[in-house]
């Protein structure tokens, strides 16, 4: 994807294989687009890298409730 390929090159120096430090910059990059930009880098994106993203957020929202309902206290009541 050539949008993950500039930033590559972008921050290049800056990345030293610590999770956070890429989180840290994917985020602060996304900060400053505009909706109109992050719909540019959805269309550039050929079907299988679309493919790739939306997969990998449905499995990490999905991941974020099943741990959510795993924290709450059952609710269920034995009658």
């Amino acid at each position: 994807m050539r949008f993950i390929d500039e930033l590559y090159e972008l921050y290049r120096g800056h990345f030293n294989g610590d999770e956070e430090d890429i989180t840290a910059i994917v985020v602060g990059v996304l900060e400053e687009q505009s909706k109109e930009e992050l719909h540019s880098i959805v269309k550039a994106m050929d079907e299988e890298e679309l493919f790739h993203m939306l997969a990998i957020y449905m499995i990490e929202v999905l991941r974020r409730k099943v741990a959510m309902d795993d924290e709450r206290p059952s609710t269920s009541f034995v009658h």
